[in-house]
C-alpha cells in the first residue's frame, strides 16, 4: 500500500493492535479523534456531553451501568421513533458480557400545572383530596 493510501477501517486496525485499549473514532474519510468517553450517531450530540461529565477512572460497574441508562433514557426521551428496551456489553479482563434486553424506567407524566388537568394517578389522587 502506498503511503497516504490507508483506509480508515485498515488505519482503525493498526491502531487496536498498536494501542490495545485505544478507545477511538475513525470515519470514512479518516477523520479521527479518541478520549475517555464515545458515543456515535445522535448519541455523540446528546449523550457524549453526559459521559463527560460524570467519567471517572475509578467508576465501579454499576456507576457505569447506570451512566449509561441515564444518557440512553435522554436520548430515547428525544427520539420518538425508538422504544426504551436496550442491551448494554461489557468488556474486561475477564471476558465480556452482553444484558439481556431490558426496559428502562420512563416518566412520560407531564406537569398538571403545564397542562391544566391531572396526566398521572398521583396527580388524579391529590386532586380528589
Amino acid at each position: 500500500m502506498e503511503r497516504g493510501t490507508c483506509g480508515a477501517i485498515y488505519l482503525f486496525n493498526v491502531m487496536t493492535i498498536i494501542l490495545f485499549s485505544f478507545l477511538g473514532y475513525i470515519d470514512s474519510v479518516g477523520s479521527s479523534f479518541e478520549d475517555e468517553t464515545m458515543a456515535t450517531g445522535y448519541g455523540a450530540y446528546i449523550a457524549r456531553p453526559l459521559l463527560r461529565n460524570a467519567f471517572r477512572p475509578d467508576l465501579s460497574a454499576q456507576e457505569a451501568r447506570a451512566i449509561l441508562e441515564n444518557c440512553m433514557r435522554v436520548l430515547f426521551y428525544r427520539d420518538a421513533r425508538t422504544i426504551n428496551k436496550i442491551v448494554i456489553a461489557s468488556i474486561s479482563a475477564e471476558g465480556a458480557t452482553i444484558s439481556e434486553p431490558y426496559e428502562l424506567e420512563t416518566e412520560w407524566y407531564s406537569s398538571e400545572a403545564a397542562l391544566g388537568y391531572p396526566t398521572s394517578p398521583e396527580q388524579e389522587k391529590e386532586k380528589e383530596k
